[in-house]
């Protein structure tokens, strides 16, 4: 995969509250979703239901507790990888995702859609 897409973000938030919202249900929702399945292991579900009834299906590839987590996402047609690495940064949390798209996809309604979902994930985790 060749089509790439980068996104950062700092969140004053410990690393250990950041990483549960990419991989416990229950934060997940928070952020992300109207309906969520979670199973943050090699081979375990990956679920996002929106409240517009789009889903993204996937499974998680790696998981690293507080460090890194790799899932694929399905999303209509478009098949990615999405790479989030968690670091400690000046007493909050760096988030630098990297999501992967086969070549001939179209990736541009992805860029706003990161944007959009990790502002909401900064207030959820601010509130």
């Amino acid at each position: 995969m060749s089509n790439s897409l980068y996104k950062e973000i700092w969140i004053k938030a410990p690393v250990e509250k950041v990483f549960a919202c990419f991989t416990e249900e229950k934060a997940m929702l928070t952020w992300h979703g109207k309906e969520v399945s979670s199973d943050p292991k090699p081979g375990g579900i990956y679920k996002v239901v929106f409240e517009d009834g789009t889903i993204i299906l996937g499974e998680y590839r790696e998981v690293e507790l507080n460090k890194r987590v790799v899932y694929s996402a399905s999303y209509g047609e478009v098949e990615s990888v999405v790479y989030i690495d968690f670091i400690l940064e000046n007493e909050g949390t760096r988030v630098k995702l990297k999501q992967e798209f086969l070549p001939d996809q179209d990736i541009s309604s992805f860029e706003g859609g990161w944007d959009y979902f990790l502002g909401l994930l900064k207030e959820a985790i601010d509130a």
